[in-house]
């Protein structure tokens, strides 16, 4: 359980990183051309938590490749209205773009915010025909705290033995590839869990700790997946050793460092649409999935 000292430097961190992000998108409109936004669709049953918002583009002959999002902020912050535009940009290029809240720390523990991406995920199951969304063409997006989350759920999704401790059920959804920007991986190794995040992770174990040995169950059949980070993302390093690991483990991947010295970029820049090297990222990113589709 979170003290208090930790839940006001928590709440305080909220502040600033909001206030960044909004300074970041001011300006930016909410409704875009050729998108149809729905929002605050109820996926369970915390009607403050979880809501989804879902944008559809509107000029595509039948069912929709549909994005799932994963959004980060350390496990105790971000928002789908932080991730919107982001999303109506996925839409604009023809891919409906599911954009979730989930409970954030200290309200949540381990495993609490991926039982509710589970949630989400199979929502989008159910509802899919409702939506026009293409149920054979899935990807799964997912930054920094969401990129890891992205891998433990696709390492769910291709390996029974790692999906037997959490007990999840596998939808109808084929699932052709994921994007993990700028994503905080091995999280077990010394000193990753710590400051905010140690009021996620307050289980320490050995159960839970098996559980968050994503890497250890990764293997082969790991999605198709591009990793984006960047010259100075602060965690950078988890990146390049996630590359070397999925070779390792003979998994297709693409790892791609945005920025240079004359224009550095930093942690999950792909967010921010006024930025060229964010739109080319995302470009990248696109080709990508547009390859693995069906």
């Amino acid at each position: 359980m979170a003290t208090e000292e930790m839940t006001n430097a928590i709440l305080e961190m909220r502040k600033l990183f909001k206030a960044g992000d909004d300074k970041r998108d001011a300006g930016l409109p909410t409704e875009v051309d050729g998108v149809k936004r729905i929002d605050n669709l109820a996926y369970g049953p915390d009607s403050k938590w979880n809501l989804l918002d879902i944008y559809l583009p509107e000029k595509v002959n039948g069912p929709i490749p549909t994005i799932i999002n994963i959004h980060g902020g350390g496990f105790c912050y971000g928002t789908k209205e932080t991730y919107q535009f982001y999303g109506l940009n996925w839409a604009q290029r023809g891919f409906a773009f599911i954009n979730p809240n989930y409970t954030l720390a200290p309200d949540a523990t381990f495993p609490d915010e991926l039982d509710e991406v589970n949630l989400y995920i199979h929502w989008v199951a159910d509802h899919a025909k409702e939506y026009g969304l293409d149920i054979n063409n899935v990807f799964l997006v997912g930054d920094s705290a969401g990129g890891q989350m992205a891998e433990q759920y696709i390492t769910i999704l291709t390996n029974p033995e790692y999906r037997k401790l959490f007990g999840y059920e596998l939808t109808d959804l084929h699932f052709r590839a994921a994007a993990l920007n700028s994503p905080a991986t091995f999280i077990l190794d010394p000193g990753v869990i710590s400051g905010a995040l140690s009021s996620y992770f307050t289980d320490t174990s050995d159960s839970q700790k098996e559980k968050l040995n994503t890497e250890k169950y990764i293997d082969q059949n790991f999605l198709p997946t591009y990793i984006a980070t960047a010259n100075e993302d602060f965690i950078r390093n988890n990146s390049i050793k996630l590359d070397g690991f999925l070779t390792a483990r003979g998994a297709s991947h693409i790892c791609k460092m945005y920025g240079d010295e004359k224009n550095p970029r930093g942690h999950v820049f792909l967010i921010n649409q006024r930025d060229e090297i964010a739109k080319q990222a995302n470009d990248d990113e696109m080709k990508f999935f547009n390859k693995y589709r069906v």
